[in-house]
């Protein structure tokens, strides 16, 4: 009975590793095919890659985005600080 239980825990254990696929990330572009993706790309689809360090770590982390959501991006932030001054949050270093 044990050795009943054993291998069929065994066997489950090593179907469980089969079956289970490891999804990373999608592969970034390179810098040359970023190059060559905008050469034939409508200008409207460029994009630009960049490499950054985020807040609370240190390792690098490349990241791609059209530039027409980082235009977007920049649009909203100056909004953002616009409504802070309106609202009078920017005055005091405590933020009331």
């Amino acid at each position: 009975m044990q050795k009943l239980l054993l291998s069929l825990l065994l066997a489950s254990v090593l179907a469980s590793c089969a079956a289970t696929e490891t999804q990373g990330r999608p592969r970034l572009p390179t810098a040359a095919e970023v190059v060559y993706y905008n050469s034939i790309a409508p200008e409207e689809d460029h994009i630009a890659c960049f490499t950054r360090v985020e807040l609370g770590s240190r390792f690098p982390r490349r990241s791609c985005y059209r530039l027409a959501e980082l235009e977007a991006y920049e649009g909203q932030e100056q909004n953002v600080v616009d409504l802070m001054q309106i609202d009078g949050l920017l005055n005091s270093p405590f933020g009331f």
